[in-house]
């Protein structure tokens, strides 16, 4: 014979020559097929490459099978499809070592766990073991053979085992599966065992149908068998859960484990296999208790809170949108208010200047009309216009209440000469509405009370006003004053004086009297239909007494009479008084004494009218009223030169040109105000030596405040007194010409002393500052941090001193030093503009030029000019 030699790669363990003559090759790496007619490779890679080749056979089919040492494969040489069967589909082993096929279309399968027959239909194992007759259930590779006869002949490590497959019948036994055991956490579960609050099982295991855990012993097993205990390993335990599919155990495992189930209710179902003939299923339910935050009663807790949640939600939603809404309408209600308020104070503003122009000539005239029927008449106008004045007070009241700057200070009074002297002052109105007015004290002449005299009769005017308006002619006022004791009141109000102040006028609605106190709220006259005042009397008038730590309510008069009644209570006593409150009998008789003086000074000073003025000083008076302008400017032409300006930009650019001796300005003016006119000037270097008076109708404390703190000299609020006015101006003139002799040197000879010079830590301080700023005058790039770090201060202080010392910011007072030193560089007229801006230190010509007009009035090349026509 002749020898082909080919090349196998591996440990050869096995053949197989087929009729076609093809011969297989099985090894330790695989299968190959040699075509034995061309004596060629028919496959240049192995099939099942990578697996130890134990047996190769082939079926009627053509079919190749394949027995390794990881199951039984089949090899279509058609389509090279390769199927694998392994111990899950049901071999005992996935260790074949050796297959043959017999005359009836079944594959026989030797293992090292026993034999199987398979069935090359319908791919179903029969597996026997040792206890079926064989020699053993280890057999030995590559071992079977089929005589003539039909015997199939295999070895074994215990002998061979050989049978007829005629002879081999499939039992027909039907197996019954119960519950051996049950483990929670490995530990087997027996009959009264508790997990959580309930009993597992209250049988034993293998009776028992249901079990009970808690949400902790979610983790357990089951264990089963057959109840005939014989051949254990021919038998196939199937199981499934909550009837999923059906799970196939290995052969010989009778126990499956769960692991941490949820919460719920499971079925177990479980079945035993013998060949063909499967067992009847037993049935097992296990129920796994939620956590008490997982049950019923708690998902209804949590509904029943999340429907509370969201009913609280929804409600404060609603409560926050009505709040929200009513604080808009609230908000809306104070703009109202406020604008309200704002249009009055304006209105009042605009009052004052022409009641400076009624009040001022009607003091004049009655300093010196001495006529007895005019002096009469005087005295109406100044009483009425007087009484304008307090009603537009009242609203500078309401915003100094409103704000927290209204301050109170109590003085004992006698009320009853207080209320006297009030109701004498509405004789009048009453005899011309033909209206009884009547003050009942009974016999008492005197009666003190702590209150502010400012302030009280302004109650009591309101609430008389109040009751004029509304009384009918030929009606009756009364005012009754008394004494009492509330033992149900507070402290405060347990002793008090009473003030009932009634009317026969239309009375108030019961609906009304919740808002008569209410800023604004006006009452509706039904004898005219109309609204009558502003609204702001009575709210004030609460305000006030609250203030006075009291209490104020209405009512309708009793008995079916017609009209209202006003019913206030004052506290008696002062041990409800802070001591900073009370002024003492000494301080009050001072006060008032100075401003009777300083009022009869100034009603009595007299000047006469010389054809030209006496003095040789200049005012500047700055005005947009025409006639206020007019009317200060004859008053003061007697005695200064006068200079009219209509608002505060014309004037800043007539003090330039020729700077007066004092300066008069009205506060709200066009174009330029008096507070900004103010600033310009205070500063200026050039100009802030000039006095500024500012005359205004705003009368708050913080326009005051506001005017002061821009440099100005005296703030006189409109209407004024025009004597006032002229004694301001004279004593600030004195004062600056008594300070220009001072350092003048006029006053007395200080050039004959021989003065001790000691230098003032001051001094010392501005020379290193002046030093820093001479030494970088021309620097562009001169800053605080420069400044500051050259003289050894803070930013802080050096602002501090320069402020206290020069009343000019760092930045103010180095710019003015450059721009000093340009103006004497200019007026030389050695340098252009240009050169003279770098040598300052202005990088920027614009900047310069803009900056030396608004120091100097004038542009540089104008103040080039000057100089030369000088």
């Amino acid at each position: 014979p002749e020898i082909i030699n080919t090349k196998i790669n591996s440990w050869i363990s096995c053949m197989l020559y087929t009729p076609d003559h093809l011969l297989y090759i099985g090894t330790y790496d695989g299968l190959s097929c040699i075509d034995l007619n061309n004596e060629e490779m028919i496959h240049t890679e192995s099939i099942l490459n990578g697996h130890i080749i134990n047996a190769v056979c082939q079926d009627t089919t053509g079919m190749i099978w394949i027995g390794t040492s990881d199951g039984l494969s089949s090899w279509n040489r058609i389509n090279g499809e390769v199927k694998t069967y392994t111990a899950k589909q049901g071999l005992p082993s996935n260790t074949v070592y050796a297959l043959i096929t017999d005359n009836d279309g079944y594959l026989w399968i030797s293992t090292n766990a026993g034999i199987a027959r398979f069935h090359l239909q319908n791919h179903h194992f029969i597996n026997y073991y040792v206890s079926d007759g064989l020699q053993g259930n280890e057999f030995a590779k590559n071992t079977s053979y089929k005589d003539p006869e039909g015997n199939i002949w295999l070895g074994g490590v215990n002998g061979i085992t050989y049978f007829n497959p005629k002879d081999i019948t499939s039992p027909e036994q039907k197996w019954t599966v119960r519950i051996t055991d049950f483990l929670v956490y490995d530990k087997p579960v027996r009959k009264g065992m508790k997990s959580g609050n309930h009993e597992i099982i209250d049988r034993p295991v293998f009776e028992a149908t249901e079990f009970y855990l808690s949400h902790t012993d979610n983790t357990f097993s089951i264990e089963f068998a057959t109840r005939e205990f014989n051949n254990p390993e021919r038998i196939n335990y199937l199981y499934t859960m909550n009837s999923s599919h059906w799970i196939s155990l290995p052969q010989g495992v009778n126990r499956i484990s769960f692991s941490k189930l949820q919460p719920g209710n499971y079925c177990f179902r479980v079945k035993a296999m013998d060949y063909t003939l499967d067992s009847d299923i037993r049935e097992i339910h296990i129920y796994i208790a939620p956590p008490w935050w997982n049950t019923w009663w708690c998902h209804l807790i949590y509904i029943l809170l999340a429907l509370g949640a969201i009913l609280y939600i929804v409600q404060q939603v609603r409560h926050r949108y009505r709040t929200k809404q009513e604080i808009m309408q609230h908000i809306h209600a104070e703009e109202i208010n406020e604008a309200k308020l704002q249009f009055f104070i304006n209105i009042s503003h605009e009052i004052r200047t022409p009641m400076s122009l009624i009040i001022s000539p009607l003091h004049k005239l009655i300093t010196r009309d001495k006529d007895e029927e005019r002096q009469a008449i005087y005295h109406l106008i100044d009483r009425n216009a007087n009484r304008i004045l307090r009603l537009i007070n009242q609203l500078m009241d309401l915003r100094k209440i409103d704000k927290g700057q209204m301050s109170f200070l109590f003085k004992e009074t006698n009320i009853v000469e207080a209320i006297t002297d009030i109701c004498n002052s509405f004789q009048q109105m009453a005899e011309a509405k033909h209206i009884s007015l009547r003050f009942h004290h009974g016999d008492q002449q005197k009666l003190n009370v702590w209150v502010d005299p400012d302030n009280f009769d302004k109650i009591i005017i309101n609430i008389l006003s109040n009751a004029f308006k509304f009384t009918p002619e030929k009606g009756k006022i009364e005012v009754l004053l008394s004494q009492g004791e509330d033992t149900q009141a507070t402290s405060t109000l347990r002793h008090y004086v009473e003030i009932t102040i009634t009317d026969s006028g239309i009375g108030i609605d019961e609906q009304e009297r919740e808002h008569i106190f209410d800023r604004f709220y006006q009452i509706r006259n039904s004898q005219n239909n109309s609204n009558v005042g502003t609204g702001i009397g009575l709210h004030l008038t609460r305000s006030l007494i609250t203030m006075h730590h009291g209490s104020i309510r209405v009512s309708n008069n009793q008995d079916g009479q017609p009209g209202s009644c006003f019913i206030v209570r004052l506290p008696l006593g002062c041990g409800h008084l802070k001591a900073e409150e009370m002024a003492t009998e000494k301080e009050s008789a001072s006060n008032a004494k100075t401003a009777e003086i300083d009022l009869v000074e100034a009603m009595e000073t007299n000047w006469e009218e010389p054809k030209k003025p006496r003095t040789k000083y200049r005012i500047m008076v700055v005005e947009d009223d025409e006639e206020i302008r007019k009317y200060v400017c004859h008053e003061l032409k007697e005695r200064y030169y006068v200079q009219q300006c209509t608002n505060g930009k014309e004037a800043l650019k007539m003090l330039f040109e020729k700077a007066p001796h004092l300066v008069i300005s009205d506060v709200m003016m066009p174009q330029m105000d008096g507070f900004t006119l103010c600033s310009k000037i205070k500063q200026n270097i050039n100009l802030n030596h000039i006095p500024v008076i500012l005359l205004t109708a705003k009368i708050r404390e913080e326009d005051n405040i506001e005017g002061l703190e821009m440099g100005a000299d005296a703030y006189i609020t409109k209407p004024f007194n025009i004597e006032l006015l002229k004694r301001t101006v004279e004593n600030l003139i004195r004062s600056h010409e008594r300070l220009r002799n001072t350092f003048s040197g006029q006053q007395i000879q200080e050039d004959k002393l021989n003065k001790i010079e000691i230098e003032s830590p001051d001094d010392k301080l501005m020379k290193r500052i002046m030093k820093v700023i001479n030494d970088n005058l021309s620097n562009p790039e001169l800053s605080i941090d420069i400044i500051t770090a050259e003289v050894g201060i803070s930013r802080t202080h050096l602002h501090r001193k320069l402020k206290e010392l020069t009343n000019q910011t760092t930045t103010q007072f180095v710019r003015n030093i450059r721009l000093k030193q340009a103006a004497i560089l200019l007026a030389e007229k050695r340098h252009n503009i240009n050169e003279i801006a770098t040598l300052t230190g202005f990088s920027d010509s614009n900047y310069f030029s803009t900056s030396f007009k608004e120091a100097y009035g004038m542009t540089p090349r104008e103040y080039i000019e000057k100089h030369q026509q000088a």
